[in-house]
Protein backbone atom coordinates (compact mmCIF):
# COMPACT_ATOMS: atom_id res chain seq x y z
CA UNK A 1 0.00 0.00 0.00
CA UNK A 2 1.53 3.84 -1.05
CA UNK A 3 2.97 5.16 2.46
CA UNK A 4 1.33 8.14 1.87
CA UNK A 5 -1.78 6.32 2.78
CA UNK A 6 -0.12 5.27 6.03
CA UNK A 7 0.54 8.38 6.41
CA UNK A 8 -2.91 10.38 6.02
CA UNK A 9 -4.80 7.16 8.08
CA UNK A 10 -2.23 7.87 11.34
CA UNK A 11 -2.82 11.81 11.33
CA UNK A 12 -6.64 10.89 10.89
CA UNK A 13 -6.16 8.44 13.48
CA UNK A 14 -4.35 10.60 16.13
CA UNK A 15 -6.84 13.36 15.95
CA UNK A 16 -9.56 11.61 17.19
CA UNK A 17 -7.73 9.86 20.00
CA UNK A 18 -6.97 13.75 20.68
CA UNK A 19 -10.42 14.51 20.09
CA UNK A 20 -12.10 11.02 22.27
CA UNK A 21 -9.25 12.47 24.71
CA UNK A 22 -10.60 16.06 24.91
CA UNK A 23 -13.99 14.38 25.31
CA UNK A 24 -12.98 11.85 28.09
CA UNK A 25 -11.24 14.77 30.31
CA UNK A 26 -14.29 17.12 29.85
CA UNK A 27 -16.81 14.20 30.94
CA UNK A 28 -14.36 13.17 34.09
CA UNK A 29 -14.29 16.77 35.03
CA UNK A 30 -18.31 16.80 34.11
CA UNK A 31 -18.57 14.16 36.64
CA UNK A 32 -16.16 15.42 39.69
CA UNK A 33 -18.39 18.54 39.76
CA UNK A 34 -15.50 20.47 38.30
CA UNK A 35 -17.53 21.33 35.21
CA UNK A 36 -16.55 25.09 34.64
CA UNK A 37 -16.02 25.42 30.95
CA UNK A 38 -19.86 26.88 29.80
CA UNK A 39 -18.46 29.47 32.71
CA UNK A 40 -15.15 30.34 31.56
CA UNK A 41 -16.57 30.90 28.17
CA UNK A 42 -19.17 33.61 29.22
CA UNK A 43 -16.50 34.70 31.12
CA UNK A 44 -14.67 35.70 27.86
CA UNK A 45 -17.66 36.83 25.91
CA UNK A 46 -16.96 39.97 23.82
CA UNK A 47 -19.69 39.07 21.11
CA UNK A 48 -21.96 42.00 20.30
CA UNK A 49 -24.96 40.31 19.83
CA UNK A 50 -25.50 39.89 23.63
CA UNK A 51 -27.07 43.71 23.85
CA UNK A 52 -28.40 45.79 21.25
CA UNK A 53 -26.65 49.16 20.86
CA UNK A 54 -27.77 52.05 18.66
CA UNK A 55 -31.06 51.28 17.77
CA UNK A 56 -34.06 53.18 17.54
CA UNK A 57 -36.69 53.68 20.09
CA UNK A 58 -39.41 51.56 19.15
CA UNK A 59 -36.87 48.32 19.74
CA UNK A 60 -37.68 48.80 23.23
CA UNK A 61 -40.77 47.73 25.37
CA UNK A 62 -42.38 50.35 28.32
CA UNK A 63 -41.20 48.66 31.39
CA UNK A 64 -36.89 48.92 29.34
CA UNK A 65 -37.58 52.87 28.94
CA UNK A 66 -35.71 54.80 31.28
CA UNK A 67 -37.49 57.02 34.10
CA UNK A 68 -39.14 60.07 32.75
CA UNK A 69 -38.11 62.64 35.73
CA UNK A 70 -34.48 63.85 35.09
CA UNK A 71 -34.87 63.87 38.89
CA UNK A 72 -34.91 60.38 39.41
CA UNK A 73 -31.29 60.39 39.31
CA UNK A 74 -29.19 63.56 40.38
CA UNK A 75 -26.22 65.13 39.91
CA UNK A 76 -23.43 64.42 42.38
CA UNK A 77 -20.37 66.82 42.65
CA UNK A 78 -17.28 65.21 41.50
CA UNK A 79 -13.96 67.34 41.13
CA UNK A 80 -12.51 66.95 37.24
CA UNK A 81 -8.48 68.11 38.24
CA UNK A 82 -6.22 66.36 36.07
CA UNK A 83 -4.03 65.61 38.67
CA UNK A 84 -6.25 62.72 39.77
CA UNK A 85 -5.43 59.66 38.83
CA UNK A 86 -8.64 57.75 37.89
CA UNK A 87 -9.38 54.50 36.88
CA UNK A 88 -12.57 53.02 34.69
CA UNK A 89 -13.57 49.67 34.43
CA UNK A 90 -16.71 49.27 32.11
CA UNK A 91 -17.99 46.19 29.32
CA UNK A 92 -17.23 45.61 26.06
CA UNK A 93 -20.41 46.17 24.47
CA UNK A 94 -22.07 49.43 22.96
CA UNK A 95 -23.55 50.38 26.25
CA UNK A 96 -20.44 50.07 28.07
CA UNK A 97 -18.25 51.25 24.87
CA UNK A 98 -20.40 54.80 25.55
CA UNK A 99 -20.28 54.78 29.08
CA UNK A 100 -16.55 54.65 29.43
CA UNK A 101 -16.03 57.08 26.16
CA UNK A 102 -18.47 59.50 29.04
CA UNK A 103 -16.31 58.71 32.08
CA UNK A 104 -12.79 59.18 30.28
CA UNK A 105 -14.15 62.63 28.77
CA UNK A 106 -15.08 63.57 32.16
CA UNK A 107 -11.69 62.06 33.49
CA UNK A 108 -9.03 62.59 30.26
CA UNK A 109 -6.27 60.91 32.24
CA UNK A 110 -7.85 57.86 33.78
CA UNK A 111 -7.04 54.26 32.84
CA UNK A 112 -9.85 52.50 30.89
CA UNK A 113 -9.54 48.73 31.32
CA UNK A 114 -12.51 46.85 29.61
CA UNK A 115 -14.14 43.04 31.16
CA UNK A 116 -16.54 40.77 30.04
CA UNK A 117 -19.98 40.79 32.38
CA UNK A 118 -18.29 38.07 34.53
CA UNK A 119 -14.86 38.71 34.62
CA UNK A 120 -15.41 41.99 37.02
CA UNK A 121 -14.40 39.76 39.67
CA UNK A 122 -11.01 39.06 37.97
CA UNK A 123 -10.43 43.33 37.06
CA UNK A 124 -11.33 44.08 40.67
CA UNK A 125 -9.03 41.40 42.22
CA UNK A 126 -6.21 42.46 40.23
CA UNK A 127 -6.56 46.10 41.13
CA UNK A 128 -6.56 45.31 44.79
CA UNK A 129 -3.28 43.59 44.54
CA UNK A 130 -1.69 46.76 42.36
CA UNK A 131 -0.03 48.62 44.54
CA UNK A 132 -0.77 51.77 42.12
CA UNK A 133 -4.13 51.90 43.28
CA UNK A 134 -6.63 54.68 41.41
CA UNK A 135 -8.00 57.91 43.99
CA UNK A 136 -11.24 57.01 41.89
CA UNK A 137 -12.75 53.72 40.20
CA UNK A 138 -15.67 54.29 37.96
CA UNK A 139 -17.40 51.02 37.41
CA UNK A 140 -20.42 50.82 35.08
CA UNK A 141 -22.45 48.70 32.74
CA UNK A 142 -21.33 45.81 34.69
CA UNK A 143 -23.19 43.71 37.82
CA UNK A 144 -22.38 41.44 40.44
CA UNK A 145 -23.31 38.04 39.96
CA UNK A 146 -24.07 36.13 43.16
CA UNK A 147 -21.68 33.37 42.74
CA UNK A 148 -19.01 36.59 42.36
CA UNK A 149 -20.11 38.07 45.44
CA UNK A 150 -17.79 36.51 47.54
CA UNK A 151 -14.45 37.48 45.68
CA UNK A 152 -15.69 41.09 45.02
CA UNK A 153 -16.20 41.44 48.70
CA UNK A 154 -12.64 41.19 48.71
CA UNK A 155 -11.21 42.96 46.56
CA UNK A 156 -13.78 46.25 47.52
CA UNK A 157 -12.52 45.92 51.10
CA UNK A 158 -8.83 46.23 49.64
CA UNK A 159 -9.55 48.94 47.42
CA UNK A 160 -11.99 50.98 50.17
CA UNK A 161 -9.52 50.49 53.33
CA UNK A 162 -6.40 51.98 50.42
CA UNK A 163 -8.34 55.08 50.04
CA UNK A 164 -10.03 54.24 46.33
CA UNK A 165 -13.36 55.53 46.17
CA UNK A 166 -15.74 53.64 44.02
CA UNK A 167 -18.46 54.99 41.90
CA UNK A 168 -20.78 51.74 40.31
CA UNK A 169 -23.28 52.44 37.99
CA UNK A 170 -25.35 49.43 36.57
CA UNK A 171 -28.44 48.74 34.90
CA UNK A 172 -28.83 45.08 35.07
CA UNK A 173 -30.58 43.22 38.07
CA UNK A 174 -28.49 42.52 40.92
CA UNK A 175 -29.79 40.69 44.22
CA UNK A 176 -30.56 42.84 47.05
CA UNK A 177 -27.65 41.11 49.06
CA UNK A 178 -24.94 42.07 46.57
CA UNK A 179 -26.11 45.96 46.13
CA UNK A 180 -25.95 45.62 49.98
CA UNK A 181 -22.49 44.37 49.73
CA UNK A 182 -21.40 46.77 47.44
CA UNK A 183 -23.29 49.98 49.28
CA UNK A 184 -20.82 49.41 52.38
CA UNK A 185 -17.39 50.24 50.36
CA UNK A 186 -18.61 52.08 47.75
CA UNK A 187 -18.62 56.30 47.97
CA UNK A 188 -21.50 55.96 45.01
CA UNK A 189 -23.47 53.21 43.40
CA UNK A 190 -26.65 53.08 41.78
CA UNK A 191 -28.35 49.85 40.16
CA UNK A 192 -31.25 50.72 38.36
CA UNK A 193 -32.66 47.78 36.00
CA UNK A 194 -35.37 50.60 34.63
CA UNK A 195 -32.52 52.33 32.54
CA UNK A 196 -32.57 51.17 29.01
CA UNK A 197 -28.58 51.56 29.90
CA UNK A 198 -25.56 52.15 32.57
CA UNK A 199 -24.83 55.23 30.28
CA UNK A 200 -27.85 56.88 30.97
CA UNK A 201 -26.74 56.43 34.11
CA UNK A 202 -23.53 58.00 34.04
CA UNK A 203 -24.87 61.06 32.12
CA UNK A 204 -27.33 62.23 34.83
CA UNK A 205 -25.07 61.17 38.04
CA UNK A 206 -21.72 62.13 36.77
CA UNK A 207 -21.02 64.51 33.70
CA UNK A 208 -24.12 66.14 33.19
CA UNK A 209 -24.43 68.81 30.19
CA UNK A 210 -21.98 71.02 31.35
CA UNK A 211 -19.87 69.91 28.23
CA UNK A 212 -22.52 69.53 25.28
CA UNK A 213 -20.09 66.72 24.17
CA UNK A 214 -21.73 64.57 26.67
CA UNK A 215 -25.15 65.46 25.04
CA UNK A 216 -24.19 64.44 21.85
CA UNK A 217 -22.67 61.09 22.80
CA UNK A 218 -26.05 60.21 24.42
CA UNK A 219 -28.26 60.95 21.04
CA UNK A 220 -25.25 58.73 19.46
CA UNK A 221 -26.45 55.57 21.56
CA UNK A 222 -29.87 56.64 21.51
CA UNK A 223 -29.93 57.16 17.64
CA UNK A 224 -31.13 60.33 17.58
CA UNK A 225 -28.23 62.21 15.99
CA UNK A 226 -29.37 65.92 14.77
CA UNK A 227 -28.89 66.46 11.61
CA UNK A 228 -25.74 67.92 11.53
CA UNK A 229 -24.26 64.73 13.42
CA UNK A 230 -25.63 62.29 11.04
CA UNK A 231 -22.25 61.29 9.60
CA UNK A 232 -20.12 62.24 12.55
CA UNK A 233 -22.43 59.15 14.15
CA UNK A 234 -23.32 56.95 11.29
CA UNK A 235 -18.80 57.03 10.96
CA UNK A 236 -18.29 56.44 14.72
CA UNK A 237 -21.44 53.69 14.80
CA UNK A 238 -19.68 51.98 11.87
CA UNK A 239 -16.18 51.86 13.76
CA UNK A 240 -17.86 50.58 16.64
CA UNK A 241 -19.52 47.87 14.92
CA UNK A 242 -16.16 46.91 13.31
CA UNK A 243 -14.46 46.57 16.10
CA UNK A 244 -16.94 44.89 17.95
CA UNK A 245 -17.09 42.54 15.01
CA UNK A 246 -13.35 41.62 15.74
CA UNK A 247 -13.08 41.95 19.47
CA UNK A 248 -10.13 42.55 21.57
CA UNK A 249 -9.85 44.14 25.09
CA UNK A 250 -6.86 46.51 23.62
CA UNK A 251 -8.87 47.53 20.49
CA UNK A 252 -11.77 48.25 22.54
CA UNK A 253 -10.16 50.26 25.26
CA UNK A 254 -8.83 52.46 22.13
CA UNK A 255 -11.89 53.17 20.66
CA UNK A 256 -12.97 54.26 23.99
CA UNK A 257 -10.13 56.84 24.24
CA UNK A 258 -10.85 58.00 20.37
CA UNK A 259 -14.93 58.25 21.04
CA UNK A 260 -13.83 59.94 23.91
CA UNK A 261 -11.44 62.54 22.62
CA UNK A 262 -13.71 62.80 19.86
CA UNK A 263 -10.24 62.18 17.80
CA UNK A 264 -9.58 61.87 13.88
CA UNK A 265 -10.55 58.54 12.52
CA UNK A 266 -6.86 57.04 11.36
CA UNK A 267 -6.51 55.52 7.90
CA UNK A 268 -6.98 52.06 9.33
CA UNK A 269 -10.68 53.68 10.64
CA UNK A 270 -11.23 54.75 7.73
CA UNK A 271 -10.68 51.31 5.88
CA UNK A 272 -12.84 49.91 8.99
CA UNK A 273 -15.36 52.25 8.54
CA UNK A 274 -15.74 51.79 4.44
CA UNK A 275 -15.68 47.83 4.83
CA UNK A 276 -18.19 47.42 7.25
CA UNK A 277 -20.77 49.72 5.85
CA UNK A 278 -20.15 47.61 2.87
CA UNK A 279 -20.97 44.27 4.96
CA UNK A 280 -23.69 46.14 6.78
CA UNK A 281 -25.86 45.84 3.27
CA UNK A 282 -24.97 42.44 2.58
CA UNK A 283 -25.61 40.98 5.98
CA UNK A 284 -29.37 43.36 5.76
CA UNK A 285 -30.43 41.26 2.83
CA UNK A 286 -29.49 38.24 4.18
CA UNK A 287 -31.32 39.21 7.96
CA UNK A 288 -34.43 40.01 5.07
CA UNK A 289 -34.39 36.25 3.54
CA UNK A 290 -35.69 33.36 4.46
CA UNK A 291 -35.14 31.88 7.79
CA UNK A 292 -36.30 28.89 9.46
CA UNK A 293 -39.73 29.21 11.38
CA UNK A 294 -40.77 27.68 14.33
CA UNK A 295 -43.89 27.84 16.80
CA UNK A 296 -44.06 27.16 20.69
CA UNK A 297 -46.76 25.20 22.28
CA UNK A 298 -47.91 28.61 23.56
CA UNK A 299 -48.34 29.77 19.73
CA UNK A 300 -45.12 32.11 19.51
CA UNK A 301 -43.71 32.62 16.58
CA UNK A 302 -39.42 32.61 16.35
CA UNK A 303 -36.74 32.44 13.45
CA UNK A 304 -33.88 29.70 13.74
CA UNK A 305 -31.34 32.27 11.61
CA UNK A 306 -28.33 30.38 11.16
CA UNK A 307 -25.02 32.34 10.96
CA UNK A 308 -22.37 29.31 10.88
CA UNK A 309 -23.06 29.05 7.45
CA UNK A 310 -22.58 32.66 6.28
CA UNK A 311 -19.12 32.48 5.31
CA UNK A 312 -18.76 33.07 1.81
CA UNK A 313 -20.40 34.78 -0.96
CA UNK A 314 -20.08 33.74 -4.37
CA UNK A 315 -20.92 35.55 -7.78
CA UNK A 316 -23.68 34.58 -10.50
CA UNK A 317 -20.75 32.07 -12.03
CA UNK A 318 -20.03 30.14 -8.62
CA UNK A 319 -16.55 32.20 -7.93
CA UNK A 320 -15.92 33.16 -4.15
CA UNK A 321 -15.92 36.86 -4.15
CA UNK A 322 -15.44 37.04 -0.04
CA UNK A 323 -15.60 35.63 2.76
CA UNK A 324 -16.59 36.68 5.89
CA UNK A 325 -14.86 33.46 8.64
CA UNK A 326 -12.74 36.59 10.04
CA UNK A 327 -15.50 37.41 12.30
CA UNK A 328 -19.32 38.11 13.63
CA UNK A 329 -21.47 39.75 11.97
CA UNK A 330 -22.09 43.52 13.21
CA UNK A 331 -25.22 43.95 16.20
CA UNK A 332 -27.42 45.70 13.84
CA UNK A 333 -28.39 42.40 11.87
CA UNK A 334 -31.11 41.88 14.71
CA UNK A 335 -32.37 44.81 14.50
CA UNK A 336 -33.19 43.98 10.71
CA UNK A 337 -34.20 40.78 11.61
CA UNK A 338 -36.86 42.15 13.44
CA UNK A 339 -37.71 45.15 11.30
CA UNK A 340 -38.19 42.44 8.29
CA UNK A 341 -39.71 39.34 9.95
CA UNK A 342 -41.68 40.63 13.31
CA UNK A 343 -40.91 37.74 14.96
CA UNK A 344 -42.13 37.29 18.98
CA UNK A 345 -38.44 35.95 19.51
CA UNK A 346 -35.72 34.75 16.91
CA UNK A 347 -32.86 32.15 17.84
CA UNK A 348 -29.08 33.59 16.19
CA UNK A 349 -26.47 30.06 15.72
CA UNK A 350 -23.45 31.88 15.92
CA UNK A 351 -21.24 28.96 16.50
CA UNK A 352 -22.04 24.87 17.06
CA UNK A 353 -22.35 25.61 20.91
CA UNK A 354 -23.11 29.54 20.81
CA UNK A 355 -26.31 30.78 20.37
CA UNK A 356 -27.75 34.06 21.10
CA UNK A 357 -31.42 34.47 21.96
CA UNK A 358 -33.78 37.33 21.75
CA UNK A 359 -37.11 39.45 21.83
CA UNK A 360 -39.00 40.82 18.93
CA UNK A 361 -40.78 44.37 18.72
CA UNK A 362 -43.84 43.19 21.11
CA UNK A 363 -41.73 41.76 23.58
CA UNK A 364 -43.95 38.63 24.13
CA UNK A 365 -40.58 36.69 24.98
CA UNK A 366 -38.63 36.84 28.55
CA UNK A 367 -35.07 35.36 28.92
CA UNK A 368 -36.15 35.31 32.35
CA UNK A 369 -38.43 32.46 31.45
CA UNK A 370 -35.50 30.02 30.48
CA UNK A 371 -32.53 31.52 32.93
CA UNK A 372 -33.31 28.70 35.00
CA UNK A 373 -32.56 25.61 32.19
CA UNK A 374 -28.86 23.96 33.14
CA UNK A 375 -29.23 21.30 31.23
CA UNK A 376 -30.96 19.57 27.91
CA UNK A 377 -30.71 16.37 27.91
CA UNK A 378 -27.94 15.44 30.20
CA UNK A 379 -25.80 17.68 28.20
CA UNK A 380 -25.27 21.23 30.60
CA UNK A 381 -26.26 24.17 29.03
CA UNK A 382 -25.74 28.03 30.18
CA UNK A 383 -27.94 31.09 29.77
CA UNK A 384 -26.73 34.61 30.55
CA UNK A 385 -27.88 38.08 29.65
CA UNK A 386 -30.53 40.95 29.65
CA UNK A 387 -34.34 39.93 29.86
CA UNK A 388 -34.67 40.17 25.86
CA UNK A 389 -31.21 39.47 24.79
CA UNK A 390 -29.03 36.50 25.90
CA UNK A 391 -26.19 34.01 25.06
CA UNK A 392 -26.10 30.42 25.19
CA UNK A 393 -23.98 27.73 25.68
CA UNK A 394 -24.38 24.48 24.85
CA UNK A 395 -22.23 21.80 25.55
CA UNK A 396 -21.94 19.78 22.10
CA UNK A 397 -20.54 15.90 22.04
CA UNK A 398 -18.01 14.53 19.78
CA UNK A 399 -20.45 12.90 17.36
CA UNK A 400 -21.99 15.98 16.22
CA UNK A 401 -17.89 17.70 16.04
CA UNK A 402 -17.56 15.07 13.62
CA UNK A 403 -20.67 15.48 11.71
CA UNK A 404 -19.95 19.12 11.32
CA UNK A 405 -16.83 17.84 9.19
CA UNK A 406 -18.40 16.73 6.37
CA UNK A 407 -22.55 18.05 7.15
CA UNK A 408 -23.14 21.41 7.98
CA UNK A 409 -26.46 20.66 9.50
CA UNK A 410 -27.36 22.24 12.85
CA UNK A 411 -25.93 20.03 15.74
CA UNK A 412 -28.22 17.55 17.70
CA UNK A 413 -27.46 19.58 21.11
CA UNK A 414 -28.59 22.95 18.88
CA UNK A 415 -32.24 20.91 17.81
CA UNK A 416 -32.32 19.91 21.21
CA UNK A 417 -32.28 23.23 22.84
CA UNK A 418 -34.31 24.31 19.91
CA UNK A 419 -36.92 21.29 20.97
CA UNK A 420 -36.82 22.78 24.44
CA UNK A 421 -38.00 26.00 23.91
CA UNK A 422 -40.98 25.00 21.86
CA UNK A 423 -41.79 22.87 24.77
CA UNK A 424 -41.28 25.65 27.57
CA UNK A 425 -42.89 28.58 25.71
Amino acid sequence: MDPYIFFIIGGIAFIIFLLVALDLTRLIKKKSGDWQELAAEEDKETDPLMEVGNLGEGEYGEEEMPPARSEDITRINLPRQAEIFDHIITHTDWDGIISGALLKHFSPLAKVEVTSARGIRWALRALAKNPDKPHRLFITDVGIASESLADIEDALIDLQKAGVKIYWYDHHPWSNLSIDTAERDCADIIVNPKFRNAADIVFKRVTGEDDPYYAQLMRLIYNRTTEEEAEWGRNWRLLILATQSAPSFGDIVDLITKIAGNKSFSVSDKFKIKRMAEEEVIYKKFAEGKHREEITQSGMKFLVVDLRVFREEYDAGGQLKRKFARHNPPASIGYDIVEYHNPDFYIMVLKNDRLSIRGGKDRKFKVDTIKELRSIKGNPCRISGHSYAAGVYLTVGIASKFKYLYNWALPQEVEDFIEEIKTRL
